[in-house]
């Protein structure tokens, strides 16, 4: 009987240097990225011009997301309005709640409106017509996160009128006078953004400084004594 020998072991490798992994960058966050495509794309067609695809197109991403995240285009158009409400409602309420003088608080909530609609430029444009066509894509429960905003701005009335130097006005015509005027200067300054329309006088850009300025200015002439 011949004896078969078992092969000889291959040899054993040393083990190198290791590289350096590679770093995968990481998955973008398809939420967000729809969030913010929808917000710019329903403020600038209105929310029957927008379609899923447009969104979808917009963020990137597959439109299957759109409804794995929202359910549809419209429970994404009203997350985008109750986010908005939410961070408006937070920063008034903190703004009421402040150890400030009445006076300085509706200074600080001009300051604070501004700061809303520069961190969403969307925001006024989308807002606006949807209010103008007579909020018919927003169900009670969105509409109600104003409910948030107007009670905190009615405290700072309410404090300055029981200090004496607010005068009885209705919380929503103070909020319309003060908030009005900054939305219609928005939609000036994006008619003005064209080309060659900022040499117009009445397109013409306004420094931050002044617009906030004028804007304190009407805030206290209307609910002054």
């Amino acid at each position: 009987m011949v004896s078969r020998r078992p092969p000889p072991a291959a040899p054993r490798r040393r083990p190198g240097p290791r590289r350096p992994g590679r770093r995968t960058a990481p998955a973008p966050d398809t939420r967000t990225a729809l969030f913010e495509a929808a917000a710019l794309a329903f403020s600038e067609a209105g929310f029957d011009g927008v379609s899923v695809d447009r969104i979808a197109r917009r963020a990137g991403v597959n439109k299957a997301m759109l409804y794995y995240h929202f359910r549809g285009k419209l429970a994404l158009y009203r997350a985008i309005v109750r986010e908005m409400l939410r961070d408006g409602g937070a920063r008034i309420a903190a703004v009421a709640d402040a150890a400030d003088p009445p006076e300085t608080k509706i200074r600080r909530f001009v300051e604070a409106f501004l700061a809303l609609t520069e961190g969403r430029p969307w925001f006024p444009r989308l807002m606006l017509r949807e209010m103008a066509e007579g909020a018919p894509h927003l169900d009670l429960e969105t509409l109600g996160g104003f409910r948030t905003v107007l009670s905190a701005f009615s405290r700072i009335l309410a404090e300055g009128q029981a200090a004496g130097v607010f005068r009885p006005v209705h919380p929503v015509l103070a909020y319309l006078s003060i908030t009005g005027p900054l939305l219609l200067n928005l939609a000036r300054e994006r008619a003005g953004a064209a080309p060659g329309r900022a040499a117009l006088p009445m397109l013409a850009p306004i420094p931050r400084d002044q617009v906030r300025a004028h804007l304190e200015r009407i805030a206290l002439c209307v609910i002054r004594t």
